[in-house]
């Protein structure tokens, strides 16, 4: 690979693909953090936590990781569209691009893996840049348009670049299969030196190597009541650490401060929803504000079970969970 001759930053780890051998490739990446795993690290996923990805990179894989058929079917398509979102970036930025076939590592760091969907190069073929592909549904819409990208995308594309040794890269995104935005992203050594990087390596090292479970973070929800669906009626247990009091403390205080913020808002709206009357769209000096119409269909389970019972016996369904309450008082 004559490009790499450009990247003296990193090295080749694996020439394995996805396509020739996906058990191998993944193989290769659970010996390292990749891009995709650091926002789930430092705590900015929404797709991932770090106690999953230690669990899959220690080997430790559970049922409750699987991820919905709906999540299944959005990654395989991701993957399919990759080649289409790359060519549209290329034809409306004029920038040519390269696919790298190699799983690379930082050149200091072995665990600091990459595998980056494309290149992108200069008239000559040197590397300037990292281009990330990805897709979006239509309820994302508003996001994508306002540029508002997702923060563990800034942050695996930041990974990338801090591995290649490159300043700048950018996020390409099909959205809804009919509307395509493409951001340049520059490298934030600021949030590489202060955050990314030593929560890696802690990560790594504190965890991973140490076969030390990490913290369990706010989207570990679905992960955590999979684990512990089952629950014996009526059992107790004394949770004298002052760790777990803290947290009963926490989530009563938030809850209040929540109701609180929620009354705010109500009220606020409400005063707005005046001033719009029976306009949909309203300007201020610094926000534009809609109130739209919207139509939805819902079923009136009550009347569904009075009008046909036999109906609403069949299509019923039982879903058992677990409901937490917390109770005392707070001095």
């Amino acid at each position: 690979m004559d490009i790499l001759k450009y990247l003296t930053n990193c090295k080749v780890y694996s020439t394995v693909t996805q396509a020739e051998n996906e058990e191998e490739w993944l193989h290769d990446r659970s010996h390292g953090i990749g891009g995709s795993d650091i926002g789930a690290i430092c705590g900015v996923s929404p797709f991932a936590s770090a106690r999953q990805i230690y669990l899959k990179k220690t080997g430790q894989y559970d049922e409750s990781l699987e991820v919905s058929e709906a999540a299944q079917e959005r990654m395989y398509f991701g993957h399919l569209l990759e080649p289409i979102v790359a060519e549209e970036y290329a034809r409306r930025t004029g920038n040519k691009l390269i696919t790298l076939k190699a799983i690379l590592q930082h050149k200091d760091y072995e665990w600091a893996l990459a595998n980056i969907d494309r290149l992108i190069v200069d008239d000559e073929g040197k590397p300037i840049g990292v281009l990330e592909c990805k897709t979006s549904s239509e309820y994302n819409n508003e996001e994508w348009e306002n540029g508002e990208i997702l923060t563990s995308y800034i942050y695996q594309l930041n990974w990338y670049l801090w591995i290649l040794g490159l300043d700048r890269g950018a996020i390409a995104c099909l959205v809804g299969g009919n509307k395509f935005y493409h951001y340049d992203v520059f490298r934030n050594d600021e949030l590489l030196n202060n955050i990314i990087i030593p929560k890696a390596k802690d990560f790594w090292f504190n965890n991973v190597l140490a076969l030390k479970e990490p913290e369990l973070q706010s989207n570990d929800t679905n992960f955590v009541n999979s684990k512990y669906a089952e629950v014996k009626k009526n059992s107790e247990i004394i949770l004298d650490d002052d760790i777990a009091n803290e947290l009963a403390k926490t989530v009563v205080e938030c809850k209040a401060k929540v109701k609180e913020l929620e009354a705010i808002i109500e009220e606020a709206q409400n005063k707005l929803k005046e001033r719009l009357k029976d306009n949909e769209i309203g300007y201020t000096k610094d926000f534009t504000i809609k109130w739209s119409p919207r139509v939805s269909t819902r079923i009136d389970t009550n009347k569904l079970k009075k009008e046909f019972p036999e109906i609403y016996e069949k299509v019923k369904t039982k879903i058992e969970y677990r409901a937490m309450t917390i109770k005392g008082v707070i001095l």
